[in-house]
């Protein structure tokens, strides 16, 4: 069956969204890029429970879940003033409507601003965003170490454990503060929080390339 690349965003499912530059661009110049690029995501789109992420200078990759509206993204979504925000909160849309612009929104709003800070002129993605739906268990154990994983895989640095513009170095730094959803993703690997994180980094060392997954669920990126 054909993978769908569009699928739409639906509350309390998870997925896989990345997407990439037009033609050979890079989307990263310095460190200053990937942080605003983080907190643009952070801006427009609090809508999503992030899992795992990584940045890299041409494409990314996130794993998320779809939050249904609660009082608190009520209170971002009436923020907004936008036109989609306005025909959600009347119901005119549906959610997956207004995240897809809230989507476009977040694009937009960086590449503005990489394009002045770089002097660059047109288009820095492409047009459509790929999401898809994860449900099935052994795939989001494989997504995790997969995004964990990609710049090694793309020849951007010699060990995956080495690349900071990742996920990676939350799940090893549990103390410390963060907007990722570690709780439940190690939940997916034990109930006791110490074991799941040794089971997580276990999957992480030992895990290699599926190529059925990869006919399947991704396109070369």
């Amino acid at each position: 069956m054909k993978t769908n690349y569009w699928e739409k965003l639906e509350p309390d499912v998870i997925y896989h969204i990345y997407n990439r530059t037009v033609g050979k661009d890079n989307l990263f110049n310095n460190d200053g890029n990937y942080q605003f690029f983080l907190n643009q995501w952070k801006t427009y789109l609090p809508y999503l429970d992030v899992y795992a992420y990584c940045l890299m200078p041409n494409h990314f990759h996130f794993l998320a879940k779809v939050k249904p509206v609660d009082a608190e993204l009520g209170k971002h979504l009436d923020e907004q003033r936008t036109k989609k925000s306005q025909q959600f909160i009347e119901g005119e849309i549906p959610y997956s409507e207004y995240l897809e612009d809230q989507f476009k929104r977040f694009f937009s709003s960086y590449a503005l601003a990489y394009n002045k800070q770089q002097d660059r002129h047109g288009a820095l993605f492409q047009k459509r965003f790929k999401r898809i739906s994860v449900i099935d268990e052994y795939k989001l154990h494989y997504l995790l170490a997969y995004i964990h994983h990609n710049p090694l895989h793309h020849h951007f640095c010699h060990a995956y454990t080495d690349w900071k513009y990742s996920s990676w170095s939350a799940y090893l730094n549990l103390h410390q503060p963060s907007l990722l959803n570690r709780e439940e993703v190690l939940s997916w690997f034990d109930a006791d929080m110490k074991k799941a994180q040794e089971r997580f980094l276990k999957y992480h060392e030992d895990f290699r390339i599926d190529k059925k997954m990869e006919n399947e669920t991704f396109e070369d990126d």
